[in-house]
């Protein structure tokens, strides 16, 4: 065999070697490309379900934002571990809480006791002392709910009996708290005080709700019913007579003291008044005098 001949061969060789590795090659991609197609297919289809069962989705802002929302939702509800506490920690943060939120209360307090929950210490604090019982509340509200976990254990409560030393508004109480700390946890300076929307207590439940009659400047400005007759009536309208000759010209909803004329029956020709003297709305019935005599 000629050098030329061997020459081409081996260059014959060469080239169908280069043109079944490319054709194995083109090969293979086009399966690559197929099968990436099809996950392009089926991820747009995922989306395109995604954004129909979500239709939030399709608005990036509204998502982002709800996600905002949802994080400061869980940083404002959340509880933060101090890395220490002891009791001048303690004492320095409750009369932070008196002093920006419950001034009036007054109070007491000791050390009583240690411990530990699983990775968390707790140090336990007794909390004896006295106030309006709205400060109380108000008191209580602020340190179960601020950032810094402090945990009521229990409270004991009792109203006042013949005490000078404070209004008959105050009421005793005896606290038991726990502060919870842990180590590699934030420092006490670190950890802010919240803003806590609330409302307070509307009344005491330790002061009596009915009591005896209170003299009132503004009431006595109104009529009087109990020093006055009634003399007249229409189906709207009542007349009512003092003791100085003065009538009073009222309709249902009229101010008088310590309450307000409620309805006239005219079948029975009465007016019924609804009196409040001593914390217990109660009616007061008046009859034309006429029928009276």
């Amino acid at each position: 065999m000629s050098y030329a001949t061997r020459n081409t061969l081996i260059l014959f060789g060469l080239l169908m070697f280069v043109i079944i590795f490319s054709l194995f090659n083109n090969y293979r991609d086009a399966k690559n490309m197929n099968q990436i197609k099809s996950t392009l297919d089926q991820n747009i289809q995922q989306l395109e379900f995604l954004k129909t069962a979500n239709p939030d989705m399709k608005d990036e802002e509204i998502f982002s934002q709800s996600l905002a929302e949802l994080e400061q939702r869980v940083k404002n509800e959340s509880k933060l571990l101090a890395r220490d506490n002891n009791p001048t920690i303690t004492y320095s943060y409750l009369l932070d809480i008196c002093e920006n939120y419950c001034p009036k209360l007054k109070f007491d307090f000791k050390f009583i006791n240690k411990g530990q929950v699983e990775t968390s210490f707790y140090n336990e604090y007794s909390i004896i002392g006295a106030g309006p019982i709205q400060a109380l509340y108000t008191f209580i509200y602020q340190l179960e709910n601020q950032f810094m976990l402090y945990v009521v254990e229990s409270l004991k409560l009792s109203g006042l009996e013949n005490d000078t030393e404070f209004p008959k508004s105050y009421v005793y109480f005896t606290l038991v708290v726990r502060a919870y700390y842990e180590e590699n946890m934030l420092d006490v300076g670190d950890i802010p005080f919240r803003y806590l929307k609330y409302r307070t207590l509307s009344n005491n439940p330790f002061v009596p709700g009915i009591h005896g009659p209170i003299p009132s400047e503004y009431e006595m400005k109104f009529v009087e019913t109990d020093a006055c007759d009634l003399i007249g009536l229409t189906l709207d309208k009542a007349f009512l007579l003092d003791r100085n000759g003065k009538i009073y010209v009222l309709k249902p909803g009229d101010k008088v003291a310590y309450g307000y004329l409620d309805y006239i029956d005219w079948d029975k020709q009465v007016a019924i008044f609804m009196i409040n003297k001593i914390g217990v709305s109660m009616k007061k019935t008046m009859t034309l005098r006429y029928y009276e005599d």
